[in-house]
């Protein structure tokens, strides 16, 4: 029996040289899961998330921004800025502090001060 040859010659990908590439659309999903896993949060890692659009003042994000550079430079990574706010969030929750009474801006304004005036005396 006769083998049949291309004319082209042998298909280099059939060699075991060379790995089949992904499609585009199976790299993007991949990369997307891995950044998604990145972020995840430990404490936070059980829950589902869903995505919300946040606003933060100049001073906080700058701050915020600060925290992560310094982060990385010290200890080789960052802990993504929606992990800090979530954080933070997770700690005014465990607060003894009846956040369903704060009926306006000003009475959260009031209500984190004297948060904060009690954390500093007991620091002190």
């Amino acid at each position: 029996m006769a083998v049949k040859r291309s004319a082209l010659g042998n298909n280099p990908l059939a060699q075991g040289i060379f790995s089949k590439t992904e499609s585009e659309e199976e790299s993007v999903i991949k990369i997307q899961d891995s950044r998604l896993s990145n972020q995840e949060s430990l404490f936070l890692k059980e829950v589902e998330k869903e995505k919300i659009n946040l606003r933060l003042s100049l001073e906080l994000n700058d701050w915020l921004d600060n925290l992560l550079k310094q982060g990385k430079r010290k200890h080789g990574q960052k802990i993504a800025k929606e992990i800090w706010v979530q954080a933070a969030l997770e700690l005014f929750r465990a607060m003894p502090i009846n956040w369903e009474e704060i009926e306006t801006e000003e009475d959260l304004r009031s209500t984190l001060l004297k948060l904060e005036s009690r954390i500093k005396f007991q620091d002190n």
